[in-house]
C-alpha cells in the first residue's frame, strides 16, 4: 500500500474512532486516545487532539477539584495516564500534571498480594485478580511520569510493576502471556488470549522506550518482547490474522491481534529494539495485508476504516473467547491507527511523517 492510500484509510479509521461513545474509563480507551493524538501530530489536524482533550480534561478537573477523593478511587486504575501526560506536554496546562501525579499516587496505594499489586481490592470476585491489560497501562504511564517530573521513584515503580506482571502472567513454556492471575490461588488463567498478548506486547514496548538508554530494565523487558514476537510469528494463520486463543486453532480469528502485533513490531524495529526475529518481516506484511483487506475501501469489503474485533472480554475459559460478540471498538481502532501510522511513515521514509 502506498502512503497516500494508507493516509486515506487512516482518516476514515480516525473518524470511526471519534464516533465511539466513550466511557470514563475502561482498559480499551487508552490505546485509541493515544493513537488519535499521534494522528493529530502526524497530519497537523487539530481535531483529534481537541476530541481527546474534550474527554480527558473534565476527568482531570474533577479529580483535582477541592474535595475530590484522596486517594483516587480504585476504579481510576484504567485512566489513560500517558494520554494525560501527553496533553500536559502539549499544552503546559497544570491540571493535567496534577491529575497525573494523583494517578501515580493511586498506583503507590495498591496493596500487594503474592508479590504483585492488585488494582480492585474493593470488588468482591475481582479483588484477587490481575489482568494482562494492566501491562499496557501501568508501566508506560509510570515510566513517562518519571521523565516528565524528573522523579526516579516513578521509574522504579514502573519496572517493579511491569516485572511483577510479567512474572505472574508469563507462560514460560510458550513465551506468551495468560489473560489473568489469581493472587490468592496463585494460579494463571487457562488461555493465552490473542488481544491480551497485544496488551502485553505494547506495554513492554512502551515502557522500554521511556527508559534511559543505559537502564538495565531495557534489556530485561526487551528479551521478553523479542521472545513473545518470535512465538506469535510462529502461530500466525495463513490469512495474516491469529486465533483468539493463540494456541487453539479451533477458536475464531481475532482481527485486533494483527493490529496490535503489526504496530508493535514496526515501532520496535523503528526504535532499533529487535535483534533477529525469524519470520518477522513476513509476519508484519501478512498482518498489514489482512487488516487492509477489512478496512480499505479499495478492497470493497466492510465499512471503510472500521475494524470489527471481539467485545470487551473477561478472564475465562476457551468458550469465553470463542463466543465473544464482535463490533467496532476503541481497542481495535487504536492499534489499527498505530499500524497505519507506522506503515505510512515507513512508506514516506521518515519517522512519524504523514501528509494530510
Amino acid at each position: 500500500m502506498d502512503a497516500a492510500a494508507a493516509a486515506r484509510v487512516m482518516r476514515a479509521a480516525a473518524e470511526r474512532a471519534m464516533a465511539y461513545p466513550y466511557k470514563v474509563w475502561g482498559f480499551g480507551e487508552d490505546v485509541c486516545l493515544r493513537a488519535l493524538l499521534e494522528v493529530g501530530r502526524a497530519t497537523g489536524d487539530a481535531r483529534p487532539r481537541e476530541f481527546v482533550a474534550g474527554l480527558v480534561r473534565p476527568w482531570c478537573e474533577a479529580r483535582t477539584a477541592p474535595g475530590s477523593p484522596d486517594p483516587l478511587p480504585y476504579a481510576d486504575h484504567v485512566a489513560p495516564g500517558v494520554v494525560v501526560l501527553e496533553l500536559y506536554e502539549a499544552s503546559g496546562d497544570a491540571v493535567y500534571l496534577e491529575a497525573a501525579l494523583r494517578l501515580g499516587e493511586l498506583h503507590l496505594s495498591f496493596p500487594a498480594a503474592s508479590g504483585v499489586r492488585v488494582h480492585r481490592p474493593d470488588l468482591p470476585g475481582l479483588s484477587d485478580l490481575i489482568w494482562v491489560d494492566c501491562l499496557a497501562l501501568d508501566g508506560p504511564f509510570l515510566a513517562r511520569l518519571a521523565n516528565v517530573t524528573g522523579d526516579g521513584r516513578w521509574r522504579a515503580l514502573a519496572i517493579e510493576t511491569t516485572l511483577a506482571y510479567a512474572h505472574t502472567l508469563l507462560d514460560e513454556d510458550e513465551g506468551l502471556f495468560r489473560h489473568g492471575y489469581d493472587t490468592r490461588r496463585r494460579e494463571r488463567s487457562e488461555c493465552c488470549w490473542a488481544r491480551g498478548n497485544g496488551w502485553a506486547m505494547h506495554g513492554l514496548l512502551d515502557t522500554i522506550v521511556e527508559l534511559p538508554d543505559a537502564h538495565p530494565g531495557r534489556g530485561v523487558l526487551g528479551a521478553l518482547l523479542e521472545r513473545q514476537l518470535r512465538t506469535v510469528a510462529s502461530l500466525q494463520h495463513p490469512s495474516g490474522h491469529w486465533h483468539t486463543v493463540l494456541d487453539d486453532p479451533s477458536t475464531p480469528l481475532e482481527s485486533s491481534a494483527a493490529a496490535f502485533y503489526a504496530s508493535a513490531a514496526l515501532k520496535a524495529r523503528r526504535h532499533g529494539l529487535l535483534g533477529s526475529v525469524p519470520g518477522l518481516d513476513a509476519m508484519v506484511e501478512a498482518a498489514v495485508g489482512a487488516l487492509l483487506a477489512v478496512v480499505d475501501p479499495a478492497e470493497g469489503r466492510g465499512e471503510p476504516g472500521a475494524l470489527p474485533v471481539s467485545h470487551a472480554t473477561p478472564v475465562g475459559g476457551r468458550d469465553t473467547y470463542a463466543n465473544a460478540p464482535v463490533g467496532v471498538f476503541p481497542w481495535g481502532q487504536g492499534p489499527l491507527l498505530l499500524t497505519l501510522l507506522e506503515v505510512t511513515a515507513a512508506a514516506r521514509g521518515r519517522p512519524g511523517g504523514v501528509a494530510a
